[in-house]
């Protein structure tokens, strides 16, 4: 991304996650917030950055971020997330799922 700075989307957005996941919010905002400027209309980016508030306890944020989700979705359901997940382990499955949760997104 350094090299490239007409990187796709997604390349933050997976830093993104991947920040989140080690619970290094801070970072994982910053990375998920550049992912969500680049693709406004890309549900995940929003939905990451949502949990990623709501776990730093800005829940304002974490709410305006929900919002976003299912603006560019309004079926999303944390239920659908499970189903497409791409996370292998359990434990990170469960800790966007709290993330989305504490966001207010629904079930």
């Amino acid at each position: 991304m350094r090299l490239d700075p007409f990187h796709p989307h997604f390349a933050p957005l997976i830093a993104g996650i991947a920040y989140y996941l080690r619970k290094e919010y801070q970072e994982a905002q910053r990375w998920l917030r550049e992912a969500t400027g680049r693709a406004p209309n890309h549900q995940y980016g929003h939905a990451f950055l949502a949990a990623t508030y709501a776990q730093l306890g800005r829940a304002e944020d974490a709410r305006a971020e929900a919002a976003e989700v299912l603006r560019v979705n309004p079926q999303y359901t944390i239920g659908t997330q499970k189903q497409v997940s791409i996370l292998k382990r359990f434990e990170d499955s469960d800790h966007l799922i709290d993330g989305l949760r504490k966001a207010g997104l629904p079930e």
